[in-house]
């Protein structure tokens, strides 16, 4: 993709071992014509047979394990202060 002009590198000026890649505009262009689409497609396709109520209840408790997994990450972060280690 680099070389078709989508992404550009660059190498990380804190981290020599690692490089910066940046989507350009081309690469923009070529996500929201080609790719968004046909990733709605998909799931479009993937959600046919789902009921309102089974994406409802989907949701829910999608929702319910990420206030869950934050509520189990600031306790940590707490923790770890509270002990003077860093995040």
């Amino acid at each position: 993709m680099e070389r078709d002009g989508h992404l550009s590198g660059a190498a990380d000026g804190r981290d020599r071992r690692s490089r910066l890649i940046t989507m350009t505009e081309s690469g923009r262009r070529l996500w929201v014509q080609q790719a968004t689409p046909k990733i709605h497609k998909y799931y479009e396709q993937v959600l046919e047979e789902f009921s309102v109520d089974d994406v409802t209840h989907t949701l829910h408790y999608l929702l319910k394990l990420l206030d869950s997994m934050k509520r189990l990450d600031d306790a940590a972060q707490a923790t770890d202060a509270g002990d003077g280690e860093e995040a």
